[in-house]
């Protein structure tokens, strides 16, 4: 998949202040990995949200001082704090994925930060949902592989290896 294409399926989903225009001065790629059963799963699980905790536990700001970036799989260790859109979207989602005999089949768009891990683009609701209804997944990560900057999009600088 190239940039182009990538941009195509999922900017329009995209909320995260991902700078596109910087994001095309460098030499970027697609990786697209798939995954089923136990490994997708367990790839859900590490992959970070947007949504962050701060030193308390409590739901917060990518911005906000001490906050951390939380993975799919803790992200409802923050539940206590979430905004009522997101605590009702996830709990919804969750119910569907639960009630559904059929696996459930994610495409995420991610930012690979090193390391393999991802930071979720888009989709954050939908793979929490998922993990926390523990139903079969089919999961398949689109990820963008260019520098881990904070230009490019902010939440990176939680992800970015510190300067010399």
């Amino acid at each position: 998949m190239s940039l182009e294409e990538f941009e195509a399926r999922f900017r329009p989903g995209i909320r995260a202040k991902l700078d596109w225009i910087a994001l095309a001065e460098f030499r970027v790629h697609v990786r697209v990995a798939t995954f089923v059963g136990d490994e997708a799963r367990q790839r859900l699980a590490v992959l970070f949200t947007v949504w962050y905790a701060d030193s308390t536990g409590a739901d917060s700001s990518w911005k906000g001082l001490g906050s951390r970036p939380l993975r799919v799989g803790e992200a409802d260790r923050t539940l206590h704090s979430w905004p009522d859109r997101r605590r009702r979207t996830v709990t919804a989602l969750t119910q569907a994925f639960s009630a559904s005999p059929e696996p459930v089949s994610l495409t995420v768009p991610a930012y690979q930060v090193g390391g393999g891990r991802h930071v979720l683009l888009d989709g954050n609701h939908r793979a929490v949902a998922a993990h926390q209804a523990a139903v079969d997944v089919h999961l398949t990560v689109c990820s963008l592989v260019a520098p881990v900057r904070e230009s490019i999009l902010p939440d990176l600088r939680h992800h970015a290896e510190p300067s010399p």
